[in-house]
């Protein structure tokens, strides 16, 4: 699965922020029941330092948190629910194993930046082979504990107030629920432990899904970590482009979105 590096689904996004800011505008009366017609405003949020993408505020300062998801061509695929460095440099201070390839890369590419930008640009290649390599050793080398506290800390935190808001642009409906719906709470706190199952296990793979356990009941719902360098090889080395630096990223998405919705009996919105 490749991914656009040119900005492409930052743009999408923020063009479903402002379309689902007038869809709110017009009908949260008729989707959340504690609001009520010509009582509420919206508030357009979205952008990297906020979480919620429009916030919907009633009764005197009260607030409902949206969390906008736009899938165009339907309901395959995944969405984002976290994209962040922070867990990643937290390990790299405690000096976590999983991160030691992670380390590596860093420490290499900050020695190869006093290269030329000739020979940077020829080592791009193999950049983009061990930051796959670093990514597999994070995944592959986490514990059951260490994947528990990053979906508290960084999936369920972060995401406990908002409400859900998916779009399905191919057949033009929409979906709400509240993240306290979401079935990881409830694994969670019924002491599943966890791992990561790769698709094929190659050295290289960058994402996998997080499997829940308990006696002998294996559970996926979908929930995929996935950790890449937010700007790219190139902006690592410095070697051209319009980035010149790079970190890495741990990110939690979503797939199977119609399993997801149909294990919460989520049905379209109707207004």
């Amino acid at each position: 699965m490749t991914f656009p590096s040119n900005g492409k689904n930052h743009h999408s996004a923020i063009k479903n922020e402002n379309k689902t800011f007038k869809f709110l505008e017009k009908n949260a009366h008729k989707i959340y029941n504690v609001l009520t017609k010509n009582n509420y405003k919206i508030i357009a949020k979205g952008g990297t330092a906020n979480k919620a993408d429009n916030i919907i505020e009633y009764n005197n300062g009260k607030k409902i948190y949206i969390s906008d998801k736009e899938k165009k061509k339907g309901l395959g695929g995944s969405y984002d629910y976290t994209n962040t460095s922070k867990p990643i440099n937290d390990m790299i201070k405690t000096n976590t194993n999983c991160v030691k390839e992670i380390k590596s890369v860093y420490n290499n590419s900050k020695k190869d930046k006093g290269l030329s930008i000739e020979k940077r640009k020829k080592l791009v290649e193999k950049y983009r082979s061990l930051v796959k390599k670093a990514s597999h050793y994070f995944l592959k080398n986490l514990t059951s504990n260490n994947i528990i506290n990053l979906i508290k800390h960084y999936l369920i935190e972060p995401n406990i107030k908002m409400q859900e808001l998916i779009t399905d642009g191919k057949e033009n409906k929409r979906y709400t629920f509240p993240f306290t719906k979401h079935p990881v709470i409830n694994l969670i706190n019924n002491n599943y432990t966890t791992s990561i199952k790769f698709k094929k296990d190659n050295g290289q793979n960058s994402s996998g899904h997080i499997i829940f356990s308990k006696d002998d009941k294996k559970i996926d719902i979908g929930l995929r970590m996935r950790i890449h360098t937010n700007n790219g090889v190139t902006a690592l080395l410095d070697a051209g482009g319009a980035n010149n630096n790079s970190i890495f990223v741990m990110k939690f998405q979503q797939d199977d979105i119609k399993s997801l919705l149909n294990k919460m009996g989520v049905s379209p919105i109707e207004v």
